[in-house]
């Protein structure tokens, strides 16, 4: 009976017309999406990347392991390699299996951020063993951007005893300290350090980041890199302190107070780190030693990382400190080996950082 209220042909045209509206739908979709991608590049262009750092489940950042990556900022474009071991890598004359390894750990100035490969300092370094020491050693680079102080002891545990280095060479630069503070990877409790964490990576920024499909996007749509800062603003990661909220936190912060550099905190908490990392180093029988990019002017550093720096800069202990000599060879105007705007060392910083460190290192090997 209800067939006969049915004009003739609408049962049969039904799937006709939805295959229409599917593709008439996915065709506005395509289209509305091009103009999108065409009013990004003419009103606000984006530089394009593909992501290469990731956050562990314990809240510090890494390398992806393996594979390949590369950033563009204005004229420039750096191309980027990583082993599995999620080290940048590097070139080197000596890679036996006898070498003296060196772990480079810093944050993107060490990673050499918009430089590639043979342009950073830890490749200069490379070149200058290679021609100079009277052992192999091969430097080793497993600085991640966005890294503070307390990333290392946490990466260290983690991923430390897969490299067995003979030496850890920590570079501090100039925001290492107050990111250690505002990441609250570790916290002194009653003066002992204690595991914390701030961010913690959300289920779908780990399963989002590895897939083809989302590096191609972003390697070719400048749509897609603008929507990638707004999900690693406000998708990938969950804030465990609520915004270091005493009443919402759901892990332990420090007091609000050991934000304001006159409270010793940050001092102390910073002594604690690299003593943990001396630890590391004493339990995994290699060396550790404590350096700098030479960026830790009073001008240029936070004063809770200008305060750690002068703390050791003035104690008995070892300390590789290349401020002076990066500030002398630059007659204290950092601009002139500075990336305009983006202000990472460009390619004359990074070789004037290599040559003051190797002036310093041959005191702290075994050899010379």
């Amino acid at each position: 009976m209800l067939n006969a209220f049915i004009p003739n042909g609408m049962g049969k045209n039904k799937p006709i017309n939805i295959a229409k509206n599917t593709l008439l739908l996915l065709v506005s979709t395509i289209i509305s999406l091009v103009i999108l991608e065409l009013g990004i590049r003419v009103f606000i262009p984006q530089d394009k990347k593909i992501t290469w750092i990731e956050m562990h489940e314990r809240g510090f950042v890494m390398n992806q392991s393996g594979g390949s990556s590369f950033q563009e900022f204005g004229e420039r474009r750096a191309e980027y390699k990583f082993t599995e071991q999620r080290l940048r890598t590097g070139i080197s004359a000596n890679q036996d299996s006898s070498a003296y390894k060196i772990l480079a750990i810093g944050d993107s100035y060490t990673f050499g951020l918009l430089l590639d490969e043979s342009d950073t300092y830890m490749h200069h370094l490379q070149i200058w063993a290679d021609s100079s020491l009277s052992e192999p050693v091969l430097f080793l680079n497993a600085a991640v951007g966005g890294s503070g102080m307390a990333d290392w002891p946490a990466w260290l545990d983690t991923f430390g005893s897969n490299i067995e280095p003979d030496m850890v060479l920590y570079f501090m630069n100039n925001n290492d300290v107050f990111r250690a503070l505002s990441k609250n990877l570790f916290v002194l409790d009653n003066g002992e350090l204690t595991s914390s964490q701030r961010w913690k990576p959300t289920s779908f920024s780990q399963k989002i980041n590895t897939r083809n499909w989302y590096r191609y996007l972003q390697a070719h749509s400048e749509l897609m890199n603008l929507i990638v800062k707004v999900l690693w603003k406000y998708a990938y990661f969950d804030d465990l302190t609520h915004s270091f909220d005493p009443q919402k936190t759901e892990v332990v912060i420090p007091d609000t107070s050991s934000f304001n550099p006159s409270n010793s905190y940050s001092l102390e908490l910073s002594k604690s780190l690299i003593h943990s990392m001396e630890s590391w180093c004493s339990e995994n029988t290699c060396t550790f030693v404590l350096a700098n990019t030479g960026y830790l002017d009073k001008s240029l550093a936070d004063d809770h990382t200008y305060q750690t720096h002068q703390y050791y800069s003035e104690s008995e202990r070892p300390y590789l400190n290349i401020q002076s000599c990066v500030s002398e060879a630059v007659d204290g105007d950092y601009t002139t080996i500075q990336i305009p705007i983006d202000l990472h060392p460009n390619e004359l910083g990074a070789q004037i950082i290599a040559d003051c460190i190797a002036k310093q290192l041959p005191d702290f090997l075994p050899f010379q």
